[in-house]
């Protein structure tokens, strides 16, 4: 279970366990295809910045993904947020 933060606010995100993505209160909003997220609907929500960061990279496209089923909620206490990054061509996810 690795947690993560968002890239430019440096609030938690979450956590990526394998190829899964929970939210920061713990529920599965999606899967990941190699180092890109996708919501359980298939939509684009981010991808990994430097292992431990996850934002929406605004200069490039990104296909769907495939649906997948919601897999059961983690329980895991949330970190704290931590400084964000100052990095032009990225936003935070919006979950």
């Amino acid at each position: 279970m690795k947690p993560l933060w968002k890239v430019r606010s440096g609030n938690f995100a979450g956590w990526r366990s394998n190829d899964l993505l929970y939210d920061a209160g713990g529920n599965n909003v999606g899967y990941f295809k190699g180092d890109v997220a996708y919501s359980t609907k298939g939509y684009y929500m981010g991808e990994i910045y430097r292992d431990d960061c996850i934002g929406i990279q605004t200069s490039v496209s990104h296909s769907l993904g495939s649906p997948h089923a919601a897999h059961a909620g983690i329980a895991q206490a949330a970190y704290a947020g931590r400084a964000g990054l100052a990095i032009a061509g990225w936003e935070d996810p919006e979950f």
